[in-house]
């Protein structure tokens, strides 16, 4: 007989009144907890944290003494208070350290159902390829980490032997063999604790918070629901929808009945067209929660918040009618609700740029007029409004261009990025990773004084900053070109001349610094012009290039992680001071250090010794340089610029959303992969609750329309910048254009008048409003000094007349041509001289 327990669902449409439910709760004390023991809540992204802390502070008068975790943190922790194997559990970075070995193991190799994989992994001189290896072993530890979580069962039934002649399957008995990996102890997990056993968990906290965490693994809400045994468990369910919507009839569940059922499908007008388009994903997690297989609740509150329980408004937005109508579950009125758009309403908004500049200086200047809309009851404020993109980094540098750019004016908006790397913007992160790329460098002129330019590296060499601009001069007068020498230059397929080399110019300085002219030494004439002050400057460039020339070397072998460690441990005490001047760049430097000694005992633990190949080395740092943070907290005292993640939900005033171009979003699994489970998501294997990377991003567009308070903002690159041309934006933006056109009296018209198209530059006329009809009250800027430009810009523009009146007369014979003799100290790119007279006297 299973174990009783108590699990209490909470769901409503709005995440304030779920946070102010949990907040009643936690008010009272737990049966069986002790006065100091924390609470625990479970919230589906660590950016979360922030705002219900915030939440429950102003609540109670201060928030303390909460955990916050992951639901997989949380699932690691019931697994390693109940099964045994935490220390031979497989995640990500260990199943790519084994299989990367299993991959470089000759003999494991030579197993037949493997040879299409030896076939991938030789290069074209029947070598072995490091770096494929490296990006096989990485997509192969994905989709396993995947499995474990979503075909548990795959995994099993490949321990057992089954699928003698997939060669992932043969991987993952090498990888997972006599091994208690996470589906292993999942399993055993369940068969003592789950639905049908009547085990009791133990390690798991009296009184458990489970927070808008929606979409995860049946296993992961098999052990939470498990959680309910051990004590109380409260599930607080964000809905966008007030009555069940696990039935709902969306497009790929309407696909599996034919093309019929799927497209006109005379059933499902009574429905909301939105919840159809966007809601597969939620669909079957409401079905999972709702169909009393592995959830059984034994208390249920719903607390919506309605507006029509409520007086009508009389400033009613296009947005409060699509989400009112999204929580019934409700299409467009069959009536009317306006005769003409209103472009007034400010509620829903899609505008169409030619660039990405400009979709940040049309945002910045609607904002501003958001901002000073006397509507707004109380007023729009800058924390109140998030702006999220499918990805967020090629937007960063035109936001702080744009925004940044008028700090300290009355222009200024607050603002804070997230989701970006933590060290994509380092200069020291840009150091390393030049760095690491010695043995691929060119070493030229500009790249070397660069790299001493860094604050830190100047620092550490004791160099002013004059000093750089007499070292420019002196080394682009002495020859100075590119290459370490002449061997150097051979090795990047250059003749083995060093003519123009490093040591070329360095030789001439130092030449003619001892011997004060320029007179031939051997075969070295020195150039003479250095001041006596100025000796430290060289010695500091000479004692940089020594370095760099000798990591040229050790960086282009291959070598153990260990060695890898030593070397670039040392490379960086080489050329930084150990504790940098500037705070940031003592951060950067001790992140840098940090991810070199994760790389190290990565490889450590999970036992690899072969050893690795440089390119392999760089592919891995420049990827862990790359990674964007979603941990860090979205909500700040400004604007919130970040990326839309799956299952981050915030309640803002208004949403605003750029990048929503055809093809960009909502994104796609990558079709013709290895993912096996990826392959089962379009046909009729898929199972419930299966999660694609479309679905999620449709589902997620969903959540931001019912999230956004009072302003949904959408923006793409609506026309292409050269000629002009017309741009169609996402597939979902069409889908809401075509909803929100159906509230209207004449649908065609209003959709058309939708969509706001922005000029490519901000200073012409269109800019200002003018259009062809007349005004565009919704195209302005508030930048005055684009102004005069606009004034003097005529609406239209005018045809030129033709350049040329008459065609021109052929042309000559071409004369002859005739050998040019120049002198090669007169122009480095010459040709270079035979290998006798190398060395040349200055002009």
């Amino acid at each position: 007989m299973a174990a009783a327990s108590d699990f209490r669902l909470y769901h409503s449409n709005s995440l304030e009144i779920l946070a102010g439910l949990m907040a009643e709760e936690l008010r009272r004390p737990a049966a069986g907890q002790g006065l100091l023991e924390p609470d625990v809540v479970i919230i589906p992204q660590p950016s979360m944290r922030r705002w219900l802390q915030a939440t429950l502070a102003q609540a109670h008068g201060i928030a303390a003494n909460i955990v916050f975790l992951t639901p997989g943190e949380f699932v690691a922790q019931a697994l390693d208070a109940n099964v045994d194997g935490r220390a031979e559990d497989l995640d990500f970075e260990a199943m790519r350290w084994r299989l990367l070995a299993l991959l470089h193991d000759e003999r494991a190799m030579r197993d037949p159902v493997l040879r299409p994989l030896r076939g991938y992994l030789s290069a074209a001189n029947d070598g072995f390829d490091a770096l494929k290896a490296w990006s096989l072993a990485g997509e192969l530890a994905a989709s396993f980490d995947r499995y474990q979580a979503w075909r548990r069962d795959w995994l099993l039934a490949w321990d057992a032997g089954q699928s003698p002649r997939d060669p992932q399957a043969a991987l993952w008995r090498r990888l997972g063999s006599e091994r208690p990996h996470r589906a292993r102890r999942v399993q055993r997990y369940l068969e003592r604790f789950g639905a049908d056993a009547d085990g009791v968990p133990v390690g798991l906290p009296p009184r458990l918070f489970v927070f808008a965490t929606l979409n995860v693994s049946p296993d992961v809400l098999r052990v939470l629901a498990s959680a309910s045994r051990a004590g109380e468990l409260h599930f607080y369910l964000p809905s966008p929808v007030a009555a069940y919507w696990g039935d709902v009839r969306t497009l790929p569940h309407r696909l599996e009945l034919g093309e019929a059922a799927a497209f006109g499908d005379v059933l499902d007008v009574e429905d909301n067209p939105l919840l159809q388009a966007w809601g597969a994903s939620g669909r079957d997690f409401m079905a999972v929660l709702g169909g009393y297989e592995i959830v059984h609740p034994s208390y249920e509150l719903a607390v919506y918040d309605d507006p029509e329980t409520r007086a009508p408004r009389a400033d009613e937005t296009l947005l409060h009618h699509l989400r009112r109508d999204l929580l019934h579950r409700r299409p467009p009125p069959s009536t009317p609700w306006r005769e003409t758009l209103d472009r007034g309403d400010p509620s829903l908004q899609v505008h169409a740029c030619p660039t990405r500049l400009r979709e940040v200086q049309v945002l910045h200047d609607q904002l501003r007029a958001l901002f000073e809309d006397p509507r707004f009851d109380p007023p729009l404020q800058p924390r109140e409004v998030a702006v999220l993109a499918p990805d967020i980094d090629p937007y960063v540098p035109y936001v702080e261009a744009v925004f940044g750019g008028v700090h300290g004016s009355r222009d200024f908006i607050p603002y804070t990025l997230a989701d970006t790397s933590a060290l994509a913007t380092e200069p020291l992160a840009e150091v390393f990773s030049r760095l690491l790329a010695l043995p691929i460098s060119r070493l030229g002129l500009n790249e070397v004084l660069d790299l001493l330019a860094t604050p830190a590296i100047a620092q550490h060499a004791g160099l002013e900053s004059g000093s750089l601009d007499r070292l420019r001069e002196w080394l682009t007068a002495a020859g100075a070109c590119w290459g370490l020498d002449g061997s150097h230059r051979a090795r990047h397929g250059a003749p083995d001349d060093d003519v123009y080399t490093w040591q070329f110019a360095l030789d001439r300085l130092v030449l003619g610094h001892a011997t004060g002219s320029d007179a031939m030494v051997g075969d070295v004439a020195g150039w003479p012009d250095l001041e006596g002050g100025d000796l430290a400057a060289l010695e500091t460039l000479i004692g940089l290039v020594r370095v760099l020339a000798r990591y040229e070397r050790l960086l282009s072998n291959a070598m153990s992680s260990e060695q890898w460690r030593e070397r670039l441990l040392a490379l960086l005490s080489a050329v930084l001071p150990e504790r940098p001047r500037e705070t940031r760049d003592e951060r950067a430097l001790d992140r840098l250090r940090t991810l070199i000694d994760e790389f190290a005992d990565a490889a450590r633990r999970a036992g690899f010794v072969a050893a690795l190949e440089p390119e392999v080395v760089r592919a891995h740092f420049d990827a862990r340089l790359a990674e964007a943070d979603t941990r860090a907290p979205l909500m700040g005292s400004g604007v919130s610029f970040g990326r839309m993640v799956p299952m981050r939900l915030l309640p803002f005033r208004a949403i605003c959303l750029l990048g929503l171009d055809d093809g960009a979003f909502p994104r796609s699994d990558p079709g013709g992969g290895i993912n096996q489970l990826v392959r089962e998501l379009d046909g009729p294997q898929r199972r419930r609750g299966d999660r694609s990377l479309r679905d999620d991003d449709r589902f997620m567009f969903l959540q931001l329309l019912a999230s956004a308070n009072e302003v949904f903002y959408l923006s793409y690159l609506g026309a292409d910048a050269r000629d002009g041309s017309r741009r169609e934006p996402s597939v979902l933006v069409n889908e809401l254009l075509d909803v929100a056109a159906a509230y209207h009296a004449h649908p065609k018209r209003a959709r058309e008048q939708f969509v706001v198209r922005h000029p490519l530059q901000p200073f012409c006329a269109e800019a200002f409003g003018t259009d062809d009809d007349g005004i565009e009250p919704r195209r302005f800027t508030y930048r005055s000094e684009w102004q005069p430009a606009a004034r003097a810009t005529p609406t239209r523009r005018r045809d030129l007349a033709p350049w040329m009146g008459v065609a021109l007369p052929p042309p000559e014979a071409p004369a002859p041509e005739v050998p040019c003799v120049r002198r090669r100290t007169h122009d480095p790119s010459a040709p270079g001289p035979s290998p006798s007279s190398r060395r040349r006297a200055p002009p």
